[in-house]
């Protein structure tokens, strides 16, 4: 019987002892299990972020074409523009310089 007993004795002893052990595994298997968890969600944001920023390059080259005709565009407006404001200074500076001739003339009469 005191075989017995000191097995007994000795298994309560090593179960007391493994009891912290057994116990810091369990967390540590929860802990990688988290990690796990964590990893997976970040690779599916890495991947999220890869799609979006495939989506901007496609948008970035579809705009890039029309980019040269839209500058184009604006420039051919501004060219209209300033014409026009030449013009307009033109006519200016031929209507002033008819009034001042009529004032040089009516000066000499």
């Amino acid at each position: 019987m005191e075989a017995e007993q000191i097995l007994k004795m000795l298994e309560t002893v090593l179960d007391d002892k493994l009891k912290p052990l057994k116990q810091e595994m369990t967390d540590m298997k929860q802990d990688i299990t988290d990690m796990k968890l964590e990893i997976t969600s970040i690779r599916q944001d890495m991947t999220d972020m890869k799609q979006d920023i495939s989506g901007l390059h496609t948008k970035l080259d579809s705009l890039a074409p029309k980019q040269p005709d839209d500058t184009l565009a604006l420039l051919q407006i501004i060219n209209t523009k300033l014409d026009s404001i030449q013009k307009d200074v033109e006519f200016t500076f031929l209507k002033t310089s008819k009034n001042e001739l009529e004032i040089n003339r009516l000066k000499t009469q």
